[in-house]
């Protein structure tokens, strides 16, 4: 996507960022959904578009089916995992699991470690959107911690492990807004992501008891998150993004139960709170099956082969605007048999069948059907709008341009600045995905204008917007409501704002010192 002619002033690059200025004041002044901020934001930008940079209304109709269909590659999978979550919470899966890490240790430092970080950043790998603050939170708060700790960790807790979680839907938006090589992508998020796990860890620590719990429990949480960022930046290593975060939490999960264990003579006595309705093992089939379903359908060629045979294909012709931008053709295409989301739908039959057989009640399909519909319809609809956005701005150059007036101001800089856009784009949409859809191609766009890696600048847009996750109002309000002290959600964002700004911080130091290397 190139101007042909230098048709570019001031004005454009003004007018170009103001959908993004409507969707901001929509969403934070208004207090609209994000369905109703993306709808307005839509035709504003469309209006724009097709007034102020001369896009044909025949290619603005073709951004804005480009945007629909670019949305359905992630809703495939953000569907599948809401009703294998919503399956096995409805059979007591997660109650289980919760359970029987809540009965392990009684030292706070490691049940918040094992609950608030481990299992909440598995969680997020099988499932996301609210899932983990909803799950973990009033478990802790059940384990006698004050309700505002309870609420804050979990926040702070999972927040490292969004981009490659949901069966890494962020990530796959980022790829889909971006069109960047997904190899090197993912080795860059999983990295940065990587180092902000382990500080997160950390965090977790520090907000039970301050620097005085980071010391006494250094040694277990350096060597935890360790862990599990080494795991996930395995699994992106092997292409095997849309199970890098679920693998990394449930070895977290493990390794964290086995050092609780070791650090147990030191501890008090473990909670005696109500048995698990069912044992670990049988709660933890649905993920044991996700493994499974997902090693075979890569592993093994013939399988592999079969399921990624049929494609549905859908193509972009070009476009030209009166001012010179031009769009290439293009085509998009979607395995439905092979796509993560259908590994997701097979493990879901597979639960099933193998909870059937042993006796498991399971709760009626209306119940989970119902309950993964109210749960993902607003998502839907924020997801394609915003999907929508994107291309209406990228199809007429208002992406390119904004990314001209960043460049300008930040130069050289611009590293730093970067995991904030993110962090900023997530709280303002309320999800990684939607930041990623949004501005992914903004960011790589100033890369490439000021002559750094855009799948640097790429990777540290999701890498903020994943620790923006911890502040989206969305989360907050589910984290307050679920340990009674709804209304109390600026507290909450208060504790948490300052985690989010060191370890954005931190990334962008990062990132510039890997952009001058």
């Amino acid at each position: 996507m190139t101007p042909s002619a230098a048709t570019v002033d001031v004005w454009h690059v003004v007018l170009s960022g103001v959908p993004l200025l409507v969707l901001l004041i929509g969403l934070l002044r208004l207090g609209w959904s994000g369905a109703r901020a993306g709808l307005v934001a839509l035709a504003v930008a469309v209006g724009l578009a097709l007034a102020a940079f001369k896009l044909p209304a025949p290619a603005a109709g073709v951004a804005v089916w480009r945007g629909f269909i670019v949305s359905l590659d992630v809703l495939y999978i953000i569907w599948a995992a809401l009703l294998l979550d919503r399956l096995a919470d409805g059979a007591g899966a997660i109650r289980s699991i919760g359970s029987a890490v809540s009965r392990l240790t009684g030292d706070p430092i490691w049940q918040l470690l094992i609950i608030g970080f481990a299992f909440s950043s598995f969680l997020q790998g099988v499932a996301g959107f609210g899932v983990p603050v909803a799950v973990t939170a009033p478990l802790l708060l059940g384990l006698g911690f004050p309700p505002m700790l309870a609420a804050a960790v979990p926040l702070v807790g999972h927040s490292w492990s969004v981009t490659l979680g949901s069966m890494a839907s962020s990530f796959q938006a980022l790829r889909a807004a971006t069109g960047l090589p997904p190899f090197a992508l993912g080795i860059w998020v999983a990295a940065l992501l990587g180092v902000a796990g382990i500080a997160t860890g950390f965090a977790v620590a520090h907000l039970h008891g301050g620097w005085a719990a980071c010391r006494r429990g250094f040694a277990g949480i350096l060597v935890l998150g360790t862990v599990m960022a080494a795991t996930q930046l395995l699994l992106a290593a092997t292409r095997q993004w849309t199970v890098s975060a679920f693998g990394a939490g449930m070895v977290g999960l493990g390794l964290s139960m086995l050092l609780a264990r070791v650090s147990r003579a030191d501890a008090p006595a473990a909670s005696s709170g109500p048995p698990p309705a069912m044992g670990f093992a049988l709660a933890f089939l649905p993920y044991y099956t996700l493994i499974a379903v997902v090693a075979l359908a890569t592993f093994v060629g013939p399988l592999q082969a079969l399921l990624t045979r049929t494609l549905l294909t859908f193509s972009f012709t070009a476009s030209q605007t009166g001012l010179g931008w031009h769009v290439a053709e293009a085509a998009f295409r979607i395995p439905p048999f092979g796509h993560p989301g259908a590994l997701l739908l097979y493990t879901v039959a597979l639960t099933t069948l193998l909870y059937r057989r042993r006796g498991v009640a399971l709760p009626r399909w209306r119940a989970v059907w119902t309950a993964t519909r109210r749960q993902g319809l607003p998502t839907t609809y924020t997801l394609v709008l915003l999907s929508m956005v994107a291309m209406v701005m990228t199809y007429s150059g208002m992406t390119y341009l904004l990314a001209q007036g960043l460049a300008i101001l930040f130069g050289k800089a611009f590293p730093m600045a970067s995991p904030f856009i993110g962090l900023v784009g997530t709280i303002i949409t309320g999800s990684n995905t939607s930041s990623n859809l949004l501005l992914g191609a903004l960011q790589r766009d100033s890369a490439l204008l000021l002559g750094q890696n855009a799948v640097l600048i790429a990777a540290l847009q999701s890498a903020g917007g994943a620790l923006g996750s911890m502040l989206t109002p969305a989360k907050v309000v589910l984290a307050t409501a679920t340990t009674g002290i709804g209304g109390r959600e600026g507290q909450v964002m208060r504790v948490t704002l300052r985690y989010a700004l060191i370890l954005t911080a931190g990334l962008g130091v990062i990132g510039l010192i890997a952009a001058m290397m």
